[in-house]
């Protein structure tokens, strides 16, 4: 599916649920950085192991907080699930670690 198109089928799952404006923004744009993270990646790997090293990408490299990764973690679930049809499985990817409220 090329890029257009996904970011399309997303937005429109996404009014067909209902979901908020600044939902369906925030996907969008998560969905651009993970499409744009795949094209350094080999094609042979699983859905799971892609979307692993994109968000340890995000977590060692661009220094992402606990939730910014697990907002990212969302919208591509979301999309294999809802959009694709094809759910995740286990997903271990290395993650930041939420700060000890007091």
């Amino acid at each position: 599916m090329n890029p257009t198109r996904a970011i399309l089928r997303l937005r429109e799952v996404i009014r067909r649920q209902h979901k908020a404006l600044a939902t369906e923004q925030s996907y969008v744009h998560w969905l651009q950085h993970y499409i744009a993270a795949l094209q350094g990646m080999p094609a042979s790997l699983p859905s799971e192991q892609k979307l692993e090293r994109f968000l340890t990408q995000l977590a060692l490299e661009r220094n992402m907080a606990a939730s910014t990764q697990n907002q990212a973690f969302n919208a591509i679930a979301f999309f294999y699930k809802d959009v694709l049809r094809k759910p995740l499985q286990d997903v271990d990817a290395l993650r930041a670690v939420r700060p000890v409220r007091k």
